[in-house]
């Protein structure tokens, strides 16, 4: 008798508050999609491959479209039953303000009147469970949603830091390739290139090459600095280290044309200049380069600047030919 006296209310507040018009509304009986929420995913370890995280990605991304595409349906629905409970609604008030005003028609006709009455509260009785339903199920789709989000929110961060790493790896190992590429320009038993550099007074024969500085080459660094030979890891040979002040400029000992201008390895921001004849000078670890691979260089030109560290401000220089590493003492006439 409640749940009956409680359609009778709900019927007549939807026939005096909500509706407006005394027309019904055709009964309509959408289908829903039958996706439903499957269980949460676990989430990935630190380890997780590439794959599985794509693979885990993806799964995630499939059960969201079926969520959405299921709560996309529910508000049409829902309307739709909202509606027809309305229709609903005023027939079943209409039913029982009629009361026994049949009974003029014989027993017959009150029996039709009742039976009328009855499956109108029955179907306004599944109007309201449905609608009941479609409410719930739209609060549980808004709520797995909403986890969904959360339990993305680190993967796309990992994936990304994944990117991020793959795409450092494969710059830093095209500048390991680009600084082993830069030693190989000369690799033809025919190849010279001479690239006459300017030392001074001497007024060098521009025809003799790199090889006649040998003893007469000048520092990197202008001016008075402490200058010792070292051994850098993964260098294969000896250098020297530059001892001077931050920023200070240093200078491409010869004329010669840039190879290669870029960090790299231990050698920090790095500036290698070809001179030809298969000889290259190696300027590492500066604070800036100010010059860009392929750059034609008179000697003296600035390549870049010193910069400072825990120990100090210093350049590593190196002379080489081809790639091996050779002594720059006997250049500098050390």
């Amino acid at each position: 008798m409640k749940r009956r006296a409680r359609i009778a209310t709900i019927a007549l507040a939807l026939l005096t508050g909500a509706a407006t018009s005394g027309a019904e509304v055709p009964a309509l009986d959408p289908t829903l999609p039958a996706a439903r929420a499957t269980a949460p995913a676990a989430r990935p370890s630190s380890a997780l491959a590439e794959n599985d995280l794509d693979r885990l990605l993806a799964k995630l991304d499939a059960e969201e479209k079926a969520l959405r595409a299921e709560l996309d349906a529910i508000g049409p629905a829902l309307e739709v039953t909202r509606r027809r409970m309305i229709a609903r609604g005023r027939a079943y008030y209409r039913h029982i303000r009629a009361g026994f005003l049949p009974v003029g028609g014989g027993f017959d006709a009150l029996v039709d009147h009742a039976a009328r009455v009855e499956r109108t509260r029955l179907a306004l009785e599944r109007d309201l469970a449905r609608e009941a339903e479609l409410t719930r199920r739209s609060a549980e789709l808004a709520d797995r949603l909403t986890h969904l989000g959360a339990e993305r929110a680190p993967l796309e961060v990992h994936r990304e830091a994944m990117n991020r790493a793959r795409v450092a790896l494969a710059q830093e190992e095209e500048r390991r390739a680009a600084f082993g590429r830069a030693f190989e320009t000369s690799v033809r038993p025919d190849y010279l290139a001479i690239y006459g550099a300017d030392v001074g007074p001497a007024e060098l024969d521009r025809r003799a090459g790199f090889r006649s500085l040998m003893g007469r080459l000048p520092f990197p660094i202008a001016g008075r600095a402490e200058v010792r030979k070292v051994s850098r890891r993964g260098a294969g040979g000896p250098g020297v280290e530059l001892t001077a002040l931050d920023g200070a400029p240093v200078r491409s000992v010869a004329a010669g044309r840039v190879a290669f201008a870029d960090t790299y390895a231990d050698y920090g921001l790095t500036v290698i200049v070809d001179h030809g004849e298969r000889h290259y000078s190696v300027y590492a670890h500066l604070g800036a380069a100010d010059v860009k691979a392929g750059d034609q260089l008179p000697g003296g030109a600035r390549v870049g600047t010193v910069a400072s560290g825990p120990d100090g401000a210093k350049l590593y220089f190196e002379l080489r030919r081809g790639a091996e590493v050779i002594d720059p003492g006997p250049w500098f006439g050390m």
